[in-house]
């Protein structure tokens, strides 16, 4: 079973003063929901539910990806445990569950590596609990029950669901002053540093044009390597020529079946890739509708110049690590700091340089 989860259920704790339901006001620019969605997003969620009406007209615009939002308000008095019941039709088999009002610097990944628990896996903060459930969670619910303190206590008993300690920091309601101080602390290590990786001589050996997971082999040290950058607070992302669509080896939709099976290994690792672009055409390509000299062709930038803008990032607090001079070119195109591996092992390359660059 793989490691990524695609939907996430979030339910809003306590409002917090002067910052409006669900997050409407803003914190660092950006609304408190807008910050805690782009955090579920780099770990592969595309799905949100969303159980309140109160959600900022602009949510999806100020997002770094395309997802699908569904909104539901739950009845009146349901609690947490009924909030969730409602909705039970729109559950997929395994979910992410947000219930709380604080933002967080956690590495979901910790959570979605263990898949043990016949029910879920929980992680608490002071504010509020993020779960990772399968469906059946809703055989223990009622319409007006409190998923905290009416069924989590027993299940947890009982061995169905797992408590593991929450790493990160989260920021609180408190009183408004704190909140904003804490949110404000929050959201500047969510502006988070990024490292570009390229794919085929830095994540897994160049066996040349690899198309399928029978020609995949991961480089050593690779998995070590994101894992340590997304616990060390980074964005990970990948960026890479794929000319062997262009050339009619594989299509499309192969390339990003391999890209979201790797995706799903990282997080089986403990940690994650956050984004990926990859440009399949080529100025001599074999078949027609690719054949272009296309800016996101490495040694042009656009792949990285594409994640910038997404994402809104700084460029001065990235570094891209390649196997090739147009990789070191790209880099400095987009006005990246470029780091060229030779071959090795990737986490003993890597490690140095993020330590170098905190």
């Amino acid at each position: 079973m793989g490691a990524t989860v695609t939907q996430c259920v979030v339910r809003p704790g306590e409002l917090v003063p002067g910052d409006g339901a669900m997050g409407v006001g803003a914190v660092g620019g950006r609304s408190w929901l807008g910050w805690l969605m782009r955090e579920f997003i780099r770990y592969g969620v595309t799905d949100f539910l969303l159980l309140s009406d109160a959600v900022p007209a602009d949510l999806q615009a100020s997002l770094p990806a395309q997802v699908r939002i569904v909104r539901s308000a739950p009845p009146a008095g349901s609690g947490s445990g009924g909030a969730l019941l409602h909705v039970r039709d729109q559950l997929q088999d395994r979910f992410l569950w947000y219930d709380g009002s604080a933002l967080f610097d956690w590495n979901l990944a910790d959570l979605l590596a263990d898949q043990a628990a016949a029910v879920g896996r929980i992680a608490r903060f002071d504010v509020g609990t993020i779960g990772l459930f399968r469906k059946r969670l809703v055989d223990h619910l009622r319409p007006a029950g409190d998923l905290e303190a009416d069924v989590l206590p027993d299940l947890v008993r009982r061995g169905l669901v797992r408590v593991m300690p929450a790493q990160g920091r989260d920021a609180g309601p408190g009183s408004p002053d704190a909140h904003r101080v804490e949110s404000a602390d929050i959201v500047a290590r969510l502006r988070r540093r990024a490292v570009f990786l390229d794919r085929d001589g830095v994540l897994n050996v160049d066996h040349g044009y690899v198309g399928s997971r029978e020609r995949f082999e991961w480089m050593d040290g690779a998995l070590d390597a994101i894992r340590y950058a997304t616990r060390a607070g980074w964005h990970v992302f990948v960026v890479t020529n794929q000319s062997g669509v262009a050339r009619g080896l594989y299509t499309e939709g192969e390339v990003r079946d391999l890209l979201d099976w790797m995706a799903d290994q990282v997080r089986g690792h403990g940690g994650t890739i956050d984004d990926v672009r990859f440009c399949p055409f080529h100025p001599e390509a074999a078949l027609e509708a690719y054949r272009q000299a296309h800016p996101w062709r490495k040694p042009s930038p656009g792949m990285l110049l594409d994640l910038i803008h997404a994402w809104e990032l700084d460029p001065e607090r990235a570094v891209m690590v390649g196997d090739q001079a147009t990789d070191m070119a790209a880099a400095a195109a987009a006005g990246v700091a470029g780091h060229r591996f030779r071959g090795g092992n990737l986490f003993g390359f890597l490690r140095p340089i993020l330590d170098r660059e905190v």
